[in-house]
């Protein structure tokens, strides 16, 4: 069984928890990516999303005109598993609880993120990869 470390992104970015949500809206579009760690002095706190910031700005939000930072949008624990953790438990967990990402420990430090955008890759690469025909002929 693959683990985590077959599909995650390797040592994401981060933002720390009292940016500005500019400033987090900025990372993601310059890495171009939907989730960013978010640190409390260098610890790992949570995780916020690009749909977490889209919700808040969205018209009739209550935060919809005050000066926003991370920590306005991150109430939620985050998902942490280990980085040698089976991955049919980590996308279960995932597909049962509907979260869209998983912090990735190594020995206590964040080591990577998996998103379902990263599931789906993997799973479609593993299922295009078992569909292959295979070549009987004989040279």
């Amino acid at each position: 069984m693959p683990t985590l470390a077959a599909l995650m992104t390797p040592f994401p970015y981060h933002i720390d928890i009292n940016a500005p949500v500019e400033e987090a809206l900025a990372q993601m579009e310059a890495h171009q990516v939907h989730h960013l760690p978010v640190t409390r002095d260098g610890d790992l706190e949570t995780v916020i999303s690009r749909r977490d910031i889209e919700r808040a700005r969205a018209p009739g939000h209550r935060l919809e005109e005050q000066q926003l930072y991370v920590h306005d949008l991150c109430a939620r624990r985050p998902y942490i598993a280990d980085i040698h953790d089976p991955l049919d438990k980590i996308l279960l967990a995932m597909a049962e609880t509907g979260i869209g990402s998983v912090l990735v420990m190594r020995e206590g430090e964040l080591a990577g993120i998996v998103t379902v955008t990263d599931a789906l890759r993997f799973c479609g690469e593993y299922l295009a990869e078992l569909t292959q025909p295979v070549d009987d002929s004989v040279a």
